[in-house]
């Protein structure tokens, strides 16, 4: 019925990257029913002595999330190579078009979100009967947010009590942010939940890979999925479920919102007047063939193939250097002993 599709990477970015994004992934899982319900993750350029974000959070996971996550690796070189030189370490837009790509054709309904979110459908309800009741098309979703004193008191893998947190929030009463004057974005931060057919991602070619710099591609997203379904106001589903962000930037805000090059929002948001994007034909890495990461069940991961997985590659001189080093090192703790042993006579 749906693909969760979330992207990121392990480099420690806001307050507590791991929890928060175990707890949303966890409580992604929780609102899956069909079998091929899925909760894709695109690490994009993470340093290359550490494995992807979700291999290293694997065993704060629940079973049922790592049975349905499915994870894909972009280097460093692979982004260059697709989108060229960029100020950033992370192309958001690149990773969401690899998790696009790859998405099962059998979900209909594909959700472009974040790994800082929880969704609570009102009443409990289960998502998949909101979703088979809505028509076909592009939707939106004010966000409330949590501030980080509070979700990160939650216990990560428990999801009943996270659902009674949100259900706590939702009865307490909450301020949906103010609209924007735009009818096709309605909300900011509308980049956390943009939900649309899967067919409708494939007709706009995905997100805008020249968008190299910070910002605006959720903006860039909601124009181009508004345009394709017809123009006017784009509908929100506040009336059936609550977005709530773990918020990760003490100063509030982006974390980076004064700090990199922005995209330019009249180029790529206010002058845009075609839905489907600039991309190249191969999008989202077709050509390039991506393994996918399945996480095993906690326990059973070989301690082998653990050390074969992450055996960084050496070449002879990088070996001969390795030996060297290492005899140099000996070599200086003997004489280091010896000399100790003379001044202590």
């Amino acid at each position: 019925m749906i693909t969760f599709l979330v992207a990121g990477r392990n480099d420690g970015y806001g307050i507590n990257l791991g929890k928060r994004t175990a707890i949303s992934l966890n409580f992604f899982a929780s609102l899956c029913r069909d079998p091929e319900d899925e909760i894709l993750y695109v690490d994009c350029n993470s340093p290359k002595q550490d494995c992807t974000l979700v291999e290293a959070i694997a065993d704060t996971l629940t079973p049922e999330c790592r049975r349905r996550l499915k994870a894909y690796r972009v280097t460093g070189e692979q982004m260059k190579a697709a989108i060229g030189e960029t100020p950033l370490f992370f192309s958001d837009e690149l990773s969401r078009n690899v998790g696009i790509r790859r998405s099962d054709p059998m979900n209909p309904w594909l959700l472009s979100t974040n790994c800082d979110i929880v969704l609570q459908p009102l009443g409990r309800r289960p998502l998949h009967e909101l979703l088979q009741r809505l028509p076909p098309r592009f939707y939106v979703c004010p966000r409330i947010g949590i501030p980080p004193a509070q979700w990160q008191m939650l216990d990560r893998i428990n999801v009943r009590q996270i659902s009674d947190f949100c259900d706590e929030v939702i009865r307490r009463g909450a301020r949906f942010p103010p609209e924007k004057e735009q009818p096709w974005l309605r909300f900011a931060g509308v980049g956390d939940f943009q939900l649309a057919p899967r067919e409708q991602w494939f007709a706009i070619c995905g997100c805008e890979e020249g968008m190299k710099l910070w910002g605006h591609s959720d903006a860039n997203n909601s124009r181009r999925l508004n345009l394709l379904n017809g123009g006017g106001r784009t509908p929100d589903l506040a009336d059936s479920l609550r977005v709530l962000h773990l918020d990760h930037n003490l100063t509030g805000g982006s974390a980076h919102q004064n700090t990199l090059p922005n995209n330019d929002w009249q180029y790529w948001v206010e002058d845009v007047i075609s839905p489907v994007s600039r991309n190249r034909e191969n999008w989202g890495l077709a050509d390039t063939e991506l393994p996918v990461i399945r996480l095993d069940s906690a326990g059973e991961i070989d301690p082998a193939l653990i050390l074969k997985t992450q055996r960084r590659p050496r070449n002879l001189i990088y070996t001969l250097r390795l030996q060297l080093k290492a005899r140099l090192w000996k070599q200086a703790g003997a004489a280091a002993n010896w000399l100790e042993k003379k001044l202590g006579k």
